[in-house]
C-alpha cells in the first residue's frame, strides 16, 4: 500500500516518469508480490509445482510499452523473491499458524476484483498482464483452498456448523476457478486458459489412479469435495467454452465422464441414447447376456460372480484381481474395468436404492426449477447450497439461521455415492455437453468428435495404464467405449445442418477404420473380428445415421454406399460368433431406412447397392425357427424384415421402376430362409415377390430392350427354378412351378434372344420337370402320403414340360439343332412317364372317387398321353412330322427320332397306327 502511495505522489520513478503509468505498474507488482508469498509459503501446494524466479522474474520484467518506459532491474525483482522466500509477509487476517484464513481471501478477492476501476491507460492489455502474471499464484491457491478439506471424512456425515469453514473453501474455490478460467477466456488468452482447465480437470481425481480398484476410486472421489467443485468447474466450463478448451481438453472432459460411468456416479438421467434401441426389449436381455457369457473367465479363483452388479464393481478384492485370466488371454488389471461391459447398467445397487418418483419431491422437479446454478449467483455458492439442501431434505422444520440441529435419518437411507450422483445430477449441465455443441465452431466441433475417437481407438491399445499414464492411455472400459460411439451419434444429431462436413472429415474414416475386414498380414491389424460392446454400438452409429441421412434426403448417397461395411465381402462383423451377432440389429436398422420412401427416391446406384447387399444378408441370416414350432418365424427374424423392407419398397407406387433388378438376388435368399426355417409362408411371399419383379419388367417389354430384359429376366426365372426343384415344402413347389411356367409362356419370352429361350427351356424347364416326376413316381408302398397333393404336381410338371413348349413352338424350329434336343429330351422323359413299369387298374377303382397309387398312376399316364397327342398332332400339322412308312414323305430325323420312341412306349404303341395316319393323311 505504501509503495502505491509513493508512486502516486512522484516519489517512485522506479516504473516510470509518468505518474499513471507508475501507479499501474506499481498495483501489478503489489498484487504479483501479494500471489508469490501465498504461492511460496502454502504448504499444500507441491514443491515441483511453486514458482520459480526465472518465473517470477520473467512475469514483472516488462508490463509493456503502455505501462512501462523500460524493463524492472532484474537484481531488484530476484531480491525481492528471495525476500519472500525468506521471510513470509503475515497480515492481521492469517491464522496462528500463518495460513490464509476466508476473510482475507474475502479481501483479496474484492481488491482484485475492484482493480480494474483504477485510472488506467489501457485496460485490455493491462488485463492480459495480469492473468499473464497472476494464473499461476492463482491455480495454487485454488489448490490450497480445496485443500482444507479433511481427508478420511464421509461427506454424508458432516456436521454443518465442524464443516462450514470445509464447505466456504470449497465454494471460493471453486468461484476463483470460474473467475480466472472466465478471464482468460474473455481475454482470448487460449493458452492460459488450456493450461488452467487442463490442471482444473485433473484436481477431479477422475484422471488417473488406475492402480486402484473400482471401490477404491469411487471412495476417493465421493469422499472428496475438492474433486466433486473440480468436476463441476470442468464440465460446465466445457459446456460455456468448449470452442477453448481444444482436443486435448475434450479428451480430459470425455475421459472424466467415462470415469463417472465406470464408477456408476453418472446418473442415467443426465446422458442416454435418444433413438430407439435396435433390438425389442426381449432380444436386448438375451443379447446383454450372451455378451457377459462370452467375456465370462475360463479359469476364476476364489472370486465368483455374484448377479451383473460384478460385472460393474469387478469380481472380487483387488488382491485376487490379477489371478484372474479372461477368455482374451490378457491378465486382469487392477481397475477391473475390462469387466465393465453394459453402457446403461448405470442404475443404483440394492445397497443404494434412489427414492420412487411419487416421494421425492425435490427430485421430481423440473431441472431449471431445482438446479441451485441457476438461483444464485455462483457457481460456489450453488454448491454450497446444494450441499445444505441435501441434509435439510426431508425435514418438517427446515433450518433458518443454520445453527439448529438438523436430522438427517432420512438421507442418510442414501448412500454417499447415490448423494453425490444426485448432486452432480443437479450442478452439472451433462446435457449441455451435447445440446451445445450447435454452438461450436467446425474446428470446435472437429475437437469434440475426434477427442471420443482418439479414446476408442487408443482403448484398445493401452489397457493397462497406471497412475501417470497421459490422456491418451486413457483405459476405458467396454461399456464406456460403447457409451463413446453413443455419444458420437448423439453429438451428430444436434449438429445435421453440418452434417456433411462432419461425415466427411470425421466419421466416414472413423467407421471404415473400425468395421472394414483387413485379411491377415495386413499393415493395420483389426480388432473388429471379436464382437465388443464398443462395436455393437459403433454398427449401430452406422445404421442410424444412415435412417437419418435417408429420411431427410441429407448426404445420403455419400453415406448410403457405407452400408457395405456391415456385410461380406468387406464388413469385419462377419466373423462374429454365431450365438452372438449383430444380425437382428442390421435388419431393424434396414427395416427403418426402407421405410423412408420418399427418401430413397433419389439415392443413386451406389446407395442403392450398399442397401441391396444389407438386403441380402439378411435375408440370409435368418430363417431361424421361432420356439413354438408352428412353422412360424420370430418377429424380429432378419429374414422377416427384410422381407418387409422388400415388400413395402416394391408396392410403394413412389418406387415404381426405381428399385433396381437386383433386388432378385435379396428375394431369392429370403426364400431360402423360409425354406430353412420351415415356414412356406415366407417361402411363397417371396415367390410373390419375384412375380412382381417379372411384372415390372413389362415395361423392358414395350421398349424393346431385349438385352436388359434378358439381364434381368434370367435371374428372375433362375430363382423361381429352385424352389421348384429343391424345396420340401409341396405347396412351395407347387407355387413355384406355376410361376415358372407362367413366365416362360409370357410375351418376355418371345422379346430375348431365341438361343437364350433353348437355354432356359434346355436347362431349367425340361430338367426340372423330369426330375420332379420321376420323384413323385417313386412313391413307396404303404406310406401316409397326399395323393391328391401328388396328383396336383404331377400335373404342374406335365404343364411345365409341354406348355411353353407348344407356346414358343413356331420359334422353335426355325433351330432344327436346338428343337431336336429338346424334343428328343421330352420324348425320353416321356418314355419313363407312359412306360410298363406301372401296374394296371381296374376300372370299377377309377370311379369309386378314393385316390389310390394305383388310380394316381393311370391318371398321370392319361394326362401324359393326352399332352403327347397335342404335341404330336401339332408338329404334324405345321409338317414337321410325317409318317416315315409314307412313300411320297421325305423322312427327317426328328420323324424317325419320333416314331421310334413312341414305338418304344408300351401304353402309346395302341395309338401309334393313329397317329401316323394323320401324319400321312
Amino acid at each position: 500500500g505504501r509503495v502505491c502511495e509513493e508512486s502516486v505522489n512522484g516519489s517512485l520513478k522506479l516504473f516510470s516518469s509518468d505518474e499513471k503509468r507508475a501507479a499501474d505498474a506499481a498495483y501489478l507488482l503489489s498484487f504479483s508480490i501479494i500471489m508469490l508469498n501465498t504461492d511460496l509459503h502454502n504448504e499444500n501446494i507441491r514443491p515441483d509445482r511453486k514458482m520459480k524466479v526465472i518465473d517470477f522474474v520473467r512475469n514483472n520484467k516488462n508490463y509493456g510499452k503502455e505501462i512501462s518506459d523500460k524493463d524492472l532491474p532484474v537484481e531488484y525483482l530476484e531480491a525481492i523473491y528471495k525476500k519472500i522466500k525468506e521471510e513470509q509477509i503475515r497480515t492481521l487476517g492469517e491464522g496462528a499458524d500463518g495460513s490464509m484464513t476466508v476473510e482475507r481471501w474475502k479481501d483479496v478477492m474484492k481488491n482484485t476484483s475492484s482493480f480494474h476501476t483504477r485510472h488506467l491507460h489501457d485496460t485490455k492489455d493491462v488485463k492480459e498482464l495480469l492473468i499473464e502474471s497472476a494464473w499461476q499464484p492463482v491455480l495454487s491457491a485454488m489448490s490450497g483452498l480445496w485443500g482444507m478439506i479433511p481427508t478420511g471424512v464421509d461427506n454424508g456425515d458432516f456436521d454443518i456448523q465442524d464443516q462450514n469453514g470445509t464447505l466456504q473453501g470449497a465454494r471460493f474455490g471453486i468461484d476463483l476457478a470460474n473467475e480466472i478460467l472466465s478471464g482468460a477466456s474473455n481475454l482470448g488468452r487460449h493458452d492460459i486458459f488450456q493450461d488452467l482447465f487442463i490442471n482444473v480437470c485433473y484436481m477431479s481425481g477422475l484422471l488417473g489412479n488406475y492402480n486402484m480398484s473400482t471401490e477404491e476410486r469411487t471412495y476417493c472421489f465421493v469422499d472428496s469435495l475438492e474433486r466433486q467443485g473440480a468436476l463441476i468447474v470442468a464440465i460446465n466450463t466445457a459446456v460455456e467454452n468448449g470452442d477453448m478448451i481444444g482436443l486435448d481438453g475434450w479428451k480430459y472432459i470425455w475421459g472424466m465422464i467415462f470415469e463417472l460411468r465406470d464408477l456408476q456416479i453418472l446418473s442415467g438421467k443426465s446422458l442416454k441414447e435418444s433413438d430407439p434401441d435396435l433390438l425389442t426389449a426381449e432380444a436386448r436381455i438375451e443379447f446383454s447376456r450372451r455378451l457377459m457369457q462370452m467375456d465370462e473367465p475360463d479359469v476364476i479363483r476364489d472370486t465368483p460372480r455374484k448377479g451383473i452388479m460384478s460385472l460393474v464393481f469387478g469380481t472380487g478384492s483387488s488382491e485376487n484381481l490379477p489371478n484372474q485370466i479372461t477368455r482374451r488371454g490378457s491378465q486382469q488389471s487392477l481397475h477391473g474395468k475390462e469387466n465393465l461391459l453394459l453402457w446403461d447398467d448405470i442404475a443404483s445397487s440394492d445397497e443404494e436404492d434412489e427414492p420412487n418418483s411419487s416421494n421425492d419431491e425435490y427430485g421430481s422437479l423440473p431441472h431449471y426449477q431445482r438446479s441451485p446454478s441457476r438461483q444464485f449467483s455462483s457457481v460456489g455458492t450453488a454448491f454450497e447450497n446444494q450441499l445444505f439442501n441435501e441434509m435439510a431434505y426431508g425435514n418438517e422444520d427446515m433450518p433458518v439461521t443454520g445453527l439448529e440441529r438438523i436430522d438427517s435419518g432420512q438421507a442418510e437411507l442414501l448412500s454417499t455415492r447415490c448423494r453425490v450422483r444426485n448432486r452432480l445430477a443437479n450442478l452439472v449441465d451433462f446435457h449441455g455437453l451435447i445440446s451445445e455443441t450447435r454452438y461450436l465452431c467446425d474446428d470446435g466441433l472437429s475437437d469434440t468428435l475426434d477427442a471420443l475417437i482418439d479414446i476408442i481407438r487408443d482403448s484398445s491399445k493401452n489397457n493397462n495404464a497406471n497412475e501417470d499414464a497421459a490422456i491418451s492411455g486413457l483405459p476405458i472400459s467396454p461399456a464406456s467405449e460403447a457409451f463413446a460411439e453413443i455419444l458420437l451419434c448423439e453429438i451428430v444429431r444436434k449438429n445435421r445442418d453440418r452434417f456433411a462436413f462432419i461425415w466427411e472429415n470425421i466419421l466416414s474414416a472413423h467407421y471404415n477404420s473400425r468395421l472394414t475386414y483387413r485379411s491377415e498380414g495386413s499393415e493395420a491389424e483389426s480388432d473388429s473380428m471379436v464382437l465388443t460392446p464398443g462395436i455393437e454400438k459403433c454398427v449401430s452409429g452406422v445404421l442410424k445415421i444412415c435412417i437419418w441421412a435417408s429420411g431427410r434426403n441429407v448426404f445420403a448417397n455419400e453415406v448410403l454406399p457405407t452400408l457395405e461395411i456391415l456385410h461380406p465381402p468387406l464388413g469385419a462383423c462377419v466373423w462374429s460368433p454365431l450365438e452372438l451377432n449383430l444380425d437382428k440389429h442390421l435388419s431393424e436398422g434396414l427395416w427403418r431406412i426402407c421405410r423412408n420412401v420418399d427418401g430413397l427416391i433419389q439415392i443413386n446406384d451406389k446407395a442403392w447397392e450398399g442397401i441391396l447387399g444389407l438386403l441380402d444378408w439378411c435375408a440370409s441370416r435368418g430363417g431361424i425357427p421361432s420356439r413354438d414350432n408352428l412353422g412360424s418365424l420370430a418377429e424380429d427374424d432378419p429374414s422377416l424384415q427384410a422381407f418387409r423392407s422388400l415388400h413395402l419398397m416394391l408396392h410403394a407406387e413412389e418406387l415404381k421402376d426405381i428399385v433396381p433388378y437386383g433386388v432378385v438376388k435379396s428375394i431369392r435368399s429370403l426364400v431360402e430362409a423360409g425354406e430353412r426355417g420351415h415356414c412356406p409362408k415366407l417361402s411363397i411371399a417371396g415367390l410373390d415377390l419375384l412375380q412382381l419383379i417379372h411384372t415390372r419388367m413389362e415395361t423392358l417389354v414395350i421398349q424393346k430392350e431385349s438385352e436388359l430384359l434378358l439381364h434381368c429376366w434370367n435371374p428372375t426365372v433362375d430363382a423361381v427354378a429352385e424352389p421348384a426343384e429343391k424345396s420340401r415344402n409341396g405347396n412351395v413347389r407347387q407355387h413355384a412351378l406355376t410361376l415358372l411356367t407362367d413366365m416362360v409362356l409370357d410375351r418376355h419370352g418371345t422379346c430375348i434372344p431365341l438361343l437364350s429361350l433353348c437355354e432356359i427351356m434346355n436347362s431349367i424347364c425340361i430338367p426340372i420337370a423330369g426330375e420332379r416326376i420321376t420323384d413323385l413316381l417313386r412313391i413307396p408302398r404303404n406310406t401316409d402320403v397326399d395323393l391328391e397333393e401328388i396328383m396336383i404336381e404331377l400335373e404342374l410338371c406335365i404343364s411345365l414340360l409341354f406348355k411353353p413348349f407348344l407356346h414358343h413352338l413356331k420359334h422353335l424350329v426355325s433351330l432344327e439343332q436346338e428343337f431336336l434336343g429338346i424334343w428328343i429330351s421330352m420324348l425320353g422323359i416321356m418314355t419313363h412317364l407312359l412306360g410298363d413299369d406301372a401296374a394296371p387298374v381296374e376300372e370299377d377303382d377309377y370311379d369309386d372317387g378314393i385316390m389310390t397309387r394305383e388310380k394316381l398312376f393311370r391318371i398321370t399316364k392319361e394326362l401324359g398321353s393326352e399332352h403327347l397327342r397335342n404335341a404330336i398332332m401339332v408338329l404334324i400339322a405345321m409338317n414337321v412330322l410325317v409318317n416315315d412308312e409314307d412313300d411320297n414323305a421325305q423322312p427327317s430325323q426328328i420323324s424317325s427320332a419320333t416314331w421310334a420312341a413312341i414305338g418304344s412306349i408300351g401304353y402309346c404303341r395302341p395309338l401309334i397306327d393313329e397317329w401316323k395316319g394323320t401324319a400321312q393323311g
